[in-house]
């Protein structure tokens, strides 16, 4: 028996990735995140735990619950891929006392945030030749690589999810042949989340430089390194050409959106870097593309905008 959410009821709504989780409540008749805490996952040893630690901490008792989780959903058994995590929509209402459930993936949830987005929870990079409405998508390099899509339609727009991170990744000239070969040779397929996450990011600076580096912060951190700056465009290049395949694909006029937990920090070095012209750069398609204009997402919590939005559509569940 299917029945509609409430918003008469309050919620815990958290935005779980695989380094760090973003907690808050939804109160009854609130359209606003409240009592907002970011947690380090490698301080607990499960997700219970931390959810857990969070409603003790903000001594609030919400009726239902609603979690965006970086992993493919589908059933009730959850396995992260980035975090040794697994648990069940059933397990966590049980352990955690609460009524109700849901678990959508974490960029599905950044799906139904993007209608919501405006000037002061995006910035444009390069300029659009024309603005309009329509489907919009987003991509994110974090831990791993996150894609989906809001689409249009007569009933207002629906959320797409899928895991496109994991398509293959092609390279434009013969210096990224060589990289994806390299990729290749590791790790057997090259993926676009094979470099286009932090992970990734270290092991491209890698393959251009033939150097080891110990995490992604060791890249960014400093501009004038020309090693570090050359790994950033390389990066920003590859990330220009998966996000005009999603544009593409989606046909998404009413903007590309990046989200994640790198490029929003660095928006400086890709505003400099050949995103936009490798975004646009489809030869007969050029002009399609510079039609749609691209953003970068600095809502610091766009997981828990997208859980809010989900809830206030009034998503059917099965009880």
């Amino acid at each position: 028996m299917a029945e509609t959410t409430s918003i008469a009821d309050s919620w815990l709504i958290a935005d779980v990735g695989a380094t760090s989780s973003r907690c808050a409540i939804l109160a009854a008749d609130s359209k606003s995140p409240s009592n907002v805490r970011v947690y380090r996952n490698e301080n607990f040893p499960a997700l219970a735990s931390l959810l857990a630690d969070y409603l003790d901490t903000c001594n609030i008792k919400p009726q239902s619950m609603a979690l965006a989780v970086a992993a493919p959903v589908y059933g009730d058994d959850v396995q992260m891929i980035n975090r040794d995590w697994s648990f069940s929509r059933k397990s966590l209402s049980r352990e955690l006392g609460l009524g109700y459930t849901t678990i959508i993936n974490d960029f599905h949830a950044i799906a139904y945030a993007l209608p919501t987005l405006d000037d002061a929870s995006r910035v444009e990079i390069g300029k659009a030749s024309e603005y309009r409405g329509g489907n919009m998508a987003v991509l994110g390099p974090g831990s791993g690589l996150g894609m989906a899509a809001w689409i249009s339609n007569d009933a207002g727009g629906s959320a797409m999810t899928g895991e496109g991170g994991h398509i293959s990744l092609s390279g434009r000239d013969e210096e990224e042949d060589g990289i994806i070969a390299w990729f290749r040779e590791r790790y057997g397929h090259c993926s676009a989340e094979r470099i286009l996450s932090g992970p990734g990011l270290v092991a491209l600076h890698e393959a251009l430089h033939g150097v080891k580096i110990d995490s992604p912060e060791a890249i960014t951190a400093d501009p004038d390194d020309d090693a570090c700056t050359a790994t950033m465009n390389r990066f920003f290049s590859f990330l220009g050409s998966a996000a005009a395949d999603l544009a593409l694909i989606t046909g998404s006029f009413g903007g590309l959106h990046i989200a994640g937990g790198i490029v929003p920090s660095h928006i400086d070095l890709l505003r400099k870097s050949p995103f936009r012209d490798r975004f646009v750069d489809k030869y007969r398609y050029r002009d399609y593309m510079n039609r749609i204009p691209t953003y970068v997402i600095t809502d610091p919590y766009p997981g828990l905008s997208g859980l809010v939005a989900m809830v206030y559509r009034g998503l059917s569940r099965d009880s």
